[in-house]
């Protein structure tokens, strides 16, 4: 593998800029006579394969004081459901609170669930959909918005990302802007080593860190800490 210049690549990329301090490689005459560039799948089919397979991931809103009696319930039902239990996950992060609020001494740290009320259901769009219109009409599903309909995660997307907010929660941001946003003047990368190997999106500089922004269910998601993975340039 080889490792071209910045100014180089970008030439090549209609000007777009290539992050610095980021190890990109690109495949050299022996590599590429190897191995094969997989191109990007159109959207429609990727979100019909994926909104189709049992193991994806789709998720709902809910306000935070309902996160916890929605928890209790599903955890109810799957003690009472033989065969079939509905996976679940609840996206938490961590906040600091005085361990004597009327002082104001002491700081712990806490775990609870996020203020935006993430709450993940595994399953296809439509089982799911069946499923909430059955106990839970009140609730829908969130929409991708770059489709228009229910967003749905492969689980190859969706278990590292569990995997990181068990442990290291405060490396995920999920912002505001659209992903089109950071897109712009940005080249699309492909992480290739690391717990987020396959990951496309776009290292952006976010509280002056470098981070990877990518598509996250219709929502732009940023991962700090990958700044010391191998990445290559994603072929649009």
């Amino acid at each position: 593998m080889t490792e071209e210049s910045s100014d180089a690549l970008s030439a090549d990329r209609g000007g777009k800029q290539l992050p610095k301090g980021i190890h990109i490689v690109e495949a050299d005459p022996l590599m590429a006579s190897k191995e094969k560039v997989v191109p990007r799948r159109p959207l429609a089919e990727t979100w019909g394969s994926t909104s189709e397979k049992p193991t994806s991931w789709s998720y709902l809103y809910l306000r935070h004081f309902a996160v916890k009696t929605f928890k209790k319930w599903l955890e109810h039902y799957n003690e009472q459901t033989e065969g079939r239990p509905q996976p679940f996950f609840i996206h938490q992060s961590y906040h600091y609170e005085y361990k004597n609020p009327e002082k104001q001494r002491g700081v712990r740290k806490v775990l609870q669930p996020s203020i935006s009320g993430l709450v993940f259901l595994q399953g296809t769009v439509r089982d799911l959909q069946a499923f909430l219109d059955e106990h839970f009409p009140q609730f829908h599903l969130v929409n991708d918005r770059s489709r228009g309909c229910p967003a749905s995660i492969e689980d190859a997307i969706m278990s590292p990302f569990m995997n990181v907010s068990r442990i290291h929660p405060e490396r995920l941001t999920f912002l505001r802007e659209p992903l089109e946003k950071f897109a712009k003047d940005h080249v699309r990368l492909r992480v290739l080593t690391g717990p987020f190997q396959g990951y496309e999106g776009y290292i952006v500089r976010i509280q002056r860190n470098r981070q990877l922004v990518f598509d996250f269910g219709g929502c732009a998601l940023a991962i700090s800490g990958v700044h010391n993975e191998d990445f290559e340039v994603v072929e649009e």
